[in-house]
């Protein structure tokens, strides 16, 4: 797996799917890695996205999906994939590590958060939303729940220019996160929809229709508004 690495104050893209798990000690000041399972061209597929934020805290993400890359939309009539998740359904998991508020600042510790998918949208969704999923835990009996949405970019955008996909994260859980964390994370974006957590025929998400490299990009900004960006290429077979 091929990668550019930019470390600094602009660095590209955040959530999602084969789970990709580097040491937890291992912290610089952004890495990413997508991981499609499996690569064949056109397949309903997990993807495994990994993110070590270093010692920055991330108060929104977004990450820009491959082109070509299909997600489902909660409008069945204009979704891509058919057919789509229904209300309810567990669409993804995060698996991620940092530094609380809720422990007393102790050090980095895991946490595990449920990716539930929502219809209705409801307000206040980006331009271009075709569906939302929120990410749900609970830390020491608090409960955070937040929204992430999958937004169609029909022009491309600064991190890719080619018409793709994005999960926006508006607001990332730095209210509760200490300002010696290291955090990171692996989202791991189903292929199909688990109810009850039971695998079912509804659709997530499928590969590329075509083979090749594709590249997937990722951006955070920060507690203190720097924006710090990544990329990762895989191969579709």
């Amino acid at each position: 797996m091929s990668k550019i690495r930019r470390y600094g104050a602009a660095t590209v893209v955040c959530a999602a799917l084969a789970l990709v798990a580097p040491s937890a000690s291992a912290h610089h000041d952004l890495g990413f890695t997508a991981t499609p399972s499996p690569t064949t061209a056109g397949a309903v597929a997990n993807l495994a996205t990994y993110v070590s934020f270093g010692s920055y805290i991330p108060k929104s993400s977004v990450t820009h999906f491959a082109p070509g890359a299909l997600l489902a939309h909660a409008d069945d009539a204009t979704s891509p994939v058919s057919p789509p998740p229904q209300n309810g359904d567990e669409v993804g998991s995060i698996s991620a590590s940092s530094d609380l508020w809720t422990n007393g600042c102790n050090g980095d510790e895991p946490q595990g958060y449920t990716l539930t998918w929502i219809e209705p949208i409801g307000s206040g969704a980006p331009t271009g939303t075709v569906a939302r999923m929120d990410a749900t835990g609970s830390f020491f009996g608090l409960n955070i729940t937040k929204k992430a949405y999958v937004v169609w970019k029909g022009s491309g955008d600064s991190a890719n220019a080619s018409a793709h996909y994005d999960i926006v994260v508006p607001d990332m859980p730095d209210e509760i996160t200490c300002s010696t964390s290291t955090p990171e994370q692996t989202t791991t974006g189903y292929g199909y929809a688990k109810s009850g957590g039971v695998t079912t025929t509804r659709i997530v998400g499928k590969n590329p229709s075509t083979t090749g490299t594709k590249w997937s990009y990722y951006d955070f900004v920060d507690t203190a508004n720097a924006t710090h960006s990544d990329s990762d290429s895989f191969s579709v077979t």
